[in-house]
C-alpha cells in the first residue's frame, strides 16, 4: 500500500453541514489559506425530471432566473455581481440545475443573498421570457450543428430509448417555442423545494455566518417532495445522422456501468484505465499504434440512477468499422485480465482528480452537493481514498466481463451511411 492516502486525505477545513427545519441543507468547506470563495445553490431537478410535453424547461428556468425579480431588473442583477468583481452563472444537467457566484471571500454573504433573489423571487416577465426565447432557439441552432454534442444526444436515445434521461436537457425547437410563463411558475412550485435543494459555500468563508444566511434566506421555503430518479434500463442500439458539410465519423459507444449506489469505483476504474490517457490501451492501440483516429477517449458518466461507459473518437469513414472492431478487441482483452501497471496508472489518476475536487472551491462544494443527493451524507477525503484503494483488479476485469455481455448503444453523425457499425462491434465483443 503506498502512501498516497497520507497525502490526499490533508483537507484544507472539515466540511460543515447543517439541515433547515424545511429539509435545505447548508454545507461549507471553509479554506483558509484562500481569499477567494464560491457559493451557490444546487437544486435537485434537471431533464429527467420533466414532463415529455414540457422537455427542456429546467434549461429554460436556469436563463429565466436572471431576467428579473421582484426588486431587481435583468441589468441590475447583472450589475451587482460585476460591482463586487464576481462571476455569476449557472448550468442545467440530467438531474441538477446548479446556480452559482465565484467572488472574494469577504462577499460570500452578499453573494448568497443574490443567489438566494435569483432562485426564489424571480417573476419571469413576459418581455424577457419572449426574449430569452430567441436566445435559446440560437442556442439549440449551435448546438445542432456540433457533430459531438448531436452525437451525445444520439447516443443518450440508444440507451435509453424513451425513458427520461434520454430527454435532450435543452429540449426541442417545439418544446422551447410553447413553454409559457404558467409552466415556468408551476415548475418552481412543484420542484423548488427545501427538500431539493442545497446551499453550499466553499473558500474563505466562515461556516456560521453562510449557516445563519442561509436560514434567513431560505429558511421559509416549503419543504416540499423529495426528487427521486427513477430506474433506467439500458436498451441498446445504434442511432445514427447524416450531416452535410463533415468529412469525418462521429462516434460515441455507451455501455452499461455501476451506478454511484452500486459501488461505482470499480467503473470508475475500469473506464479511466481503458481510456483515460495516452498510455491507455484504447488511446494507445487506436491512435499510437494503428492511426485510427485523432481523438479517442473513454470516461465513466454516473448518477445515482444509471452509469454508462462511454468511449468518444472521430475517426475517418473508411476507418470506421476497423474503429469497432479494435475498440471490441479491446474490451475483451481487458475481460480476460487488468495489467497491473494500468490498474496503477487509472488508480493514481482517479486519486489525481480527488485531490483536485479538494483543493478548488467550487469542484469541493459541487461534489459535496451530489454527494447529499446521491447518499444522504457527505463523503469525507478519506474514504473516497479507501474505497478507490480498495478496487482490486478481480473486480476490475469482472466489470469489463459484465460490460461483454450487454448489447452496446452507439451513436453516430456521419456524411454519408454507417454501414455495418453495430453489427462489426457486437462481432468483435462477442
Amino acid at each position: 500500500m503506498s502512501n498516497t492516502p497520507d497525502i490526499i486525505s490533508r483537507p484544507a477545513a472539515v466540511p460543515v453541514l447543517s439541515t433547515l427545519d424545511n429539509g435545505v441543507r447548508v454545507v461549507t468547506i471553509p479554506m483558509s489559506h484562500l481569499r477567494s470563495a464560491s457559493v451557490a445553490v444546487f437544486v435537485r431537478t434537471g431533464s429527467r425530471n420533466e414532463s415529455a410535453k414540457l422537455n427542456g424547461i429546467s434549461h429554460f428556468l436556469e436563463h429565466m432566473a436572471f431576467k428579473g425579480t421582484a426588486t431587481r431588473d435583468v441589468q441590475a442583477i447583472n450589475l451587482d455581481a460585476e460591482r463586487i468583481g464576481a462571476d455569476m452563472n449557472a448550468y442545467t444537467s440530467k438531474d441538477t440545475t446548479v446556480y452559482y457566484l465565484n467572488g472574494l471571500g469577504r462577499d460570500a454573504p452578499r453573494m448568497l443573498e443574490m443567489l438566494a433573489d435569483v432562485v426564489l423571487h424571480s417573476i419571469f416577465p413576459e418581455a424577457e421570457i419572449e426574449r430569452e426565447r430567441e436566445v435559446l432557439l440560437q442556442e439549440l441552432i449551435e448546438y445542432e450543428e456540433d457533430p459531438q454534442s448531436v452525437v451525445s444526444q444520439l447516443l443518450d436515445v440508444a440507451a435509453y430509448g424513451k425513458q427520461p434521461l434520454a430527454r435532450p436537457i435543452i429540449g426541442t425547437r417545439r418544446h422551447i417555442e410553447r413553454i409559457t410563463r404558467d409552466d415556468l411558475v408551476d415548475y418552481v412550485r412543484r420542484h423548488y423545494a427545501g427538500a431539493n435543494i442545497v446551499v453550499a459555500a466553499g473558500g474563505a468563508v466562515d461556516a456560521a455566518q453562510v449557516e445563519a444566511a442561509a436560514g434567513r434566506l431560505f429558511g421559509a421555503l416549503p419543504r416540499g417532495e423529495e426528487n427521486r430518479g427513477e430506474a433506467v434500463a439500458h436498451l441498446g442500439g445504434l442511432q445514427s445522422r447524416r450531416r452535410a458539410g463533415i468529412s469525418q465519423v462521429y462516434s460515441s459507444i455507451g455501455l452499461p456501468l455501476p451506478t454511484l449506489k452500486q459501488g461505482h469505483q470499480a467503473g470508475a476504474l475500469a473506464a479511466t484505465l481503458f481510456g483515460g490517457g495516452m498510455s491507455a490501451p484504447l488511446v494507445d492501440e487506436v491512435r499510437e499504434r494503428r492511426g485510427l483516429a485523432y481523438h479517442v477517449a473513454s470516461e465513466a458518466e454516473l448518477s445515482d440512477v444509471h452509469g454508462l461507459l462511454v468511449i468518444d473518437a472521430i475517426t475517418q469513414p473508411d476507418k470506421l468499422l476497423e474503429y469497432m472492431r479494435t475498440v471490441g478487441a479491446l474490451l475483451r482483452q481487458q475481460a480476460e485480465g487488468i495489467a497491473p501497471q494500468h490498474l496503477e496508472r487509472a488508480r493514481n489518476q482517479l486519486l489525481v482528480q480527488a485531490v483536485h475536487k479538494q483543493e478548488r472551491p467550487f469542484s469541493a462544494i459541487e461534489a459535496a452537493a451530489e454527494q447529499l443527493f446521491v447518499h444522504g451524507r457527505l463523503i469525507d477525503a478519506q474514504e473516497t481514498v479507501r474505497q478507490i484503494e480498495a478496487v482490486t483488479a478481480e473486480e476490475v476485469r469482472a466489470v469489463f466481463e459484465t460490460v461483454l455481455k450487454a448489447k452496446p448503444a452507439v451513436g453516430l453523425a456521419s456524411r454519408g451511411a454507417v454501414g455495418e457499425v453495430l453489427q462489426a462491434l457486437e462481432t468483435a465483443l462477442a
